[in-house]
């Protein structure tokens, strides 16, 4: 993580508009939103020094447009240890993630992972996920990371195509910090704190490829 950048602010609205205009204004990524209590929101973005000041100066005055007493402070940190990006995570309220929808039996043709985006087709007939299945859902759908373990199990019960499809649905902090519990990953140390999701996903497909190989 090269620099990271913080806005907090009073009020979901202006956390949204504001992590929409430091998004537009910089090519900075999106590492998520904290929900401190009290109607507080922290937004967090991660890039270069100079692209995360200048998500961070555009972000501020969005916040100021809708209401002055709107923004609570923000903040850089260039060049930041790595645990902070699980400090950042960790901080947020479980109750108010999004689910995670994770592989389950399929009913009436329903595939969870190709329809990620989409709603059930019946909330009142929900497709009940098999016991492996429940296992996955509660370790992604919590705070904390997903670990190996856990994906290990996914694997075995799911496949590789359909458990990769899900990991793409997991932020890159959380992919980073599962990264950093594998051996063998060809990656690690800094090199995972500043890989993108494209190539963590990458080097986790290679390695459960190359196990079924052996």
């Amino acid at each position: 993580m090269q620099a990271l950048g913080l806005i907090e602010t009073r009020g979901l609205l202006p956390a949204i508009e504001c992590a929409d205009v430091m998004l537009k204004t910089a090519q900075v990524e999106l590492m998520g939103r904290t929900f401190v209590g009290g109607g507080l929101v922290t937004i967090a973005v991660t890039g270069d020094v100079g692209a995360v000041t200048a998500a961070v100066e555009a972000g501020v005055t969005a916040v100021k447009n809708i209401a002055q007493l709107s923004l609570v402070s923000q903040h850089i940190i260039p060049k930041p240890q790595h645990e902070i990006e699980s400090m950042v995570v960790q901080r947020a309220n479980p109750a108010l993630e999004q689910p995670i929808i994770v592989p389950q039996q399929e009913k009436s043709g329903f595939d969870p992972i190709t329809n990620i985006n989409e709603p059930l087709p019946n909330q009142d007939t929900a497709i009940e996920a098999t016991e492996p299945a429940k296992t996955i859902k509660a370790s992604t759908n919590a705070a904390q990371e997903l670990h190996k373990e856990a994906v290990d199990a996914w694997i075995q019960e799911f496949g590789l195509e359909k458990s990769v499809n899900t990991l793409k649905s997991l932020s890159v902090v959380k992919l980073r910090n599962l990264a950093r519990e594998y051996q063998e990953l060809g990656i690690a140390g800094r090199a995972i704190s500043k890989a993108n999701k494209e190539l963590l996903i990458q080097k986790l497909k290679k390695y459960y490829e190359q196990g079924r190989e052996k």
